[in-house]
C-alpha cells in the first residue's frame, strides 16, 4: 500500500513556458465551450436562442474558462513560488493544481451562467456544483496525471539509457585550454578558470554562483554578475545554458538521470544535479553525443 501511494511524491514536470501555457489554456477553454455545446449540462439546456446567438454564449463559456486558467498560471503560480518550484513539483501536487484550476473554472462559469439568466447562485447550490464538479474532475485528472508520468518515463528512461551508453566513450577531443572569466559587472571581481576546471553556474538573483574544482576540491564564488551575461562572455560549445538558471560545462558531465520530469545532468566531482528543461532537451542530448563520439 504504501509503495501505491509513492507515486504521488513522485517527480512530475511543471508547465511554466508562458507560450506553452497560453497554447494550453486554449485548448482547454475551446474544450469546454465544445463540451457544453454537446452536452448542455446546469439548465442550458433550456436556453431557447438562434444557433448564431449560442455560438456567442458557448464562446462566452469559451472565454471565461481561458481567463482563469491564464489567471491561474500567471497569477496564482506567480504569487507563489515556493509551491510551484519546478524542481520540486509532483504527480500528488499536479493533481491537485488541476483539479482546483477545474474547480475555479467551475465557478467562473457558474456565475456566467447565472449572468444569462439560466442558472441561480445559492449557498447550497453552489457547494452543491461544486462537490459533483470535484467528484466528477479528480478522478480523470487523477488518472490522465498518472498515465502521462508513465509515458514520460518511460521514454526518457530510454532516451537516458541512449545518452549514458555514448558517455562511456572519452571525450572526442579534451576540454579547451582557453580561459573562462566570470567577473562582476563593474569588473572589479574576476575569478579565471580553465575550461577543465569549470563545473557549472547557478543564478542567484543579480549574482551568479560558479562551481569550479581546484587541486581536486570542489570550490564555489559568488559573483554579482547575471548568468546571461557570463554566459555572453564565455562563449564555447562545451559552455552551455540547459536551464534558464544554469550553465554547465558539458564535458565535465559524467552521467545523466532521468525521470518523467526529464533529464538531469551528473558530475564526478560533485553530487550536485542540474535539470535539463523540456524545451533544451534535443539540443542537451545532441551536444554531449558529439563530445564523446567515437571516431571512424
Amino acid at each position: 500500500m504504501k509503495n501505491i501511494f509513492s507515486v504521488f511524491s513522485e517527480l512530475y514536470p511543471l508547465q511554466d513556458e508562458p507560450k506553452l501555457q497560453l497554447k494550453h489554456n486554449s485548448l482547454i477553454g475551446v474544450f469546454v465551450a465544445l463540451f457544453l455545446f454537446i452536452f448542455k449540462p446546469f439548465g442550458i439546456s433550456g436556453l431557447q436562442l438562434p444557433f448564431s446567438e449560442l455560438i456567442f454564449v458557448f464562446a462566452g463559456y469559451g472565454l471565461i474558462t481561458f481567463l482563469v486558467a491564464l489567471f491561474c498560471d500567471r497569477v496564482i503560480k506567480v504569487a507563489f513560488p515556493q509551491f510551484f518550484d519546478e524542481q520540486l513539483w509532483t504527480v500528488g501536487k499536479q493533481i491537485i493544481w488541476v483539479t482546483f484550476v477545474i474547480m475555479l473554472i467551475g465557478i467562473g462559469n457558474l456565475f456566467y451562467s447565472n449572468l444569462l439568466g439560466f442558472s441561480g447562485i445559492s449557498g447550497t447550490s453552489f457547494l452543491y456544483f461544486q462537490f459533483y464538479t470535484f467528484v466528477i474532475a479528480v478522478f480523470p485528472v487523477m488518472l490522465l496525471t498518472l498515465i502521462n508520468r508513465m509515458r514520460l518515463l518511460k521514454h526518457n528512461l530510454k532516451t537516458v539509457k541512449s545518452i549514458n551508453h555514448s558517455l562511456e566513450a572519452p571525450l572526442s577531443a579534451p576540454p579547451e585550454q582557453m580561459i573562462l572569466s566570470f567577473s562582476s559587472d563593474n569588473g572589479k571581481d574576476e575569478l579565471r578558470l580553465s575550461c577543465d576546471q569549470f563545473l557549472f553556474a547557478e543564478s542567484a538573483d543579480n549574482y551568479t554562483d560558479v562551481v569550479y574544482v581546484e587541486n581536486g576540491i570542489v570550490k564555489r564564488a559568488l559573483i554579482r554578475s547575471t548568468l546571461k551575461r557570463l554566459e555572453t562572455l564565455n562563449s564555447t560549445p562545451c559552455i552551455v545554458r540547459p536551464h534558464r538558471a544554469y550553465l554547465v560545462n558539458l564535458s565535465k558531465v559524467t552521467k545523466v538521470a532521468g525521470s518523467s520530469q526529464g533529464y538531469r545532468l551528473l558530475f564526478g566531482e560533485t553530487e550536485d544535479t542540474i535539470p535539463v528543461a523540456r524545451r533544451n532537451a534535443s539540443e542537451v542530448r545532441e551536444l554531449l553525443t558529439a563530445l564523446h563520439k567515437v571516431a571512424g
